[in-house]
């Protein structure tokens, strides 16, 4: 099994198309399916059901691509890991993370890894799926690094970089009748309207289980793709939200009150998968972020 047949494989796989796999792999079509006849004669099975509309995995295809991926990856690591000692680190670098980030300076991080390592490719790119889509997109190996809320620390796939915890806290209008009290139950909870993050994102995943867990169906008024937003949201007296620490608190009139008993804390961290070891470039970002986070109190 070749490196080149490899290529093309995936290639096809996830173009499910041989005209644009030939393309984007530089080479012309009939040299890709060649290869990847030769590929399936080698290993005794299809991979792909063909016909004049479409190109599907067969369940052969569906059980070799993420391996495939695998076998790439660790070739593209063994390169990069023997290169990276002659020339400096070289490759792609694929960095994807929450919106409204404050904690970390990302532009400065940016910065930083570019004039360190200017051979590495490095894009970065925001999460329109939350926690949960970055780390689909890391675990699909979309995304080499994320920076994400965990609900815990340990995650047996992932390697984990814990950047800052939160604990959560109820967030109310200035005037509102909760806003003068020190703590607040669950049950009291029962009835006010929330804003909150969409299904998918940290915040929403451990309120909603939090909840559940005590009993209670929340209802939620008003859904936000960013949490930098709720602050004003629950100034308007729209709803209430359970929500970390937040810089955008600032100036607004809203008030705090802590939830009795406490929500779990909530836990930023850059994470890249586990298993093997990293590549040069991931180890280097991982390494840089320390020296860029700017505040550790608040989101």
């Amino acid at each position: 099994m070749e490196q080149r047949q490899l290529q093309y494989f995936v290639a096809v796989a996830e173009e499910l198309n041989f005209t644009r796999a030939a393309q984007r792999a530089h080479a012309v079509q009939s040299t890709v399916s060649a290869s990847i006849r030769a590929l399936e004669r080698h290993l005794g099975a299809p991979l792909f059901e063909r016909s004049t509309s479409k190109v599907a995995l067969t369940e052969a295809g569906e059980a070799l691509l993420p391996e495939a991926r695998r076998a790439l990856d660790a070739l593209d690591r063994a390169r990069a890991a023997v290169v990276g000692l002659r020339e400096g680190l070289t490759g792609r670098l694929r960095v994807g993370t929450l919106s409204s980030l404050t904690v970390v300076d990302l532009p400065g991080l940016a910065s930083d890894f570019r004039s360190r390592h200017p051979g590495v490719r490095l894009s970065l790119s925001m999460a329109a799926g939350g926690s949960d889509g970055l780390l689909a997109d890391l675990r699909a190996r979309e995304l080499d690094v994320a920076l994400v809320a965990l609900q815990a620390v340990s995650v047996p796939d992932l390697h984990v970089d814990v950047i800052a915890e939160f604990q959560p806290r109820v967030l109310v209008p200035a005037g509102h009748p909760l806003a003068e009290r020190a703590t607040v139950s669950r049950a009291a909870l029962a009835g006010e309207p929330f804003i909150d993050l969409p299904p998918g994102f940290c915040n929403r995943i451990r309120t909603d289980h939090d909840f559940r867990r005590a009993g209670i169906t929340r209802t939620i008024a008003v859904e936000v793709s960013d949490i930098t937003t709720i602050p004003g949201y629950v100034e308007s007296g729209i709803g209430l939200a359970l929500v970390p620490p937040l810089a955008a608190e600032d100036g607004r009139r809203v008030a705090t009150v802590d939830l009795d008993p406490p929500a779990a804390s909530w836990t930023l961290a850059a994470v890249s998968l586990g298993g093997p070891a990293p590549s040069p470039a991931v180890r280097a970002f991982h390494d840089l972020i320390e020296a860029h986070v700017v505040r550790r109190d608040r989101y």
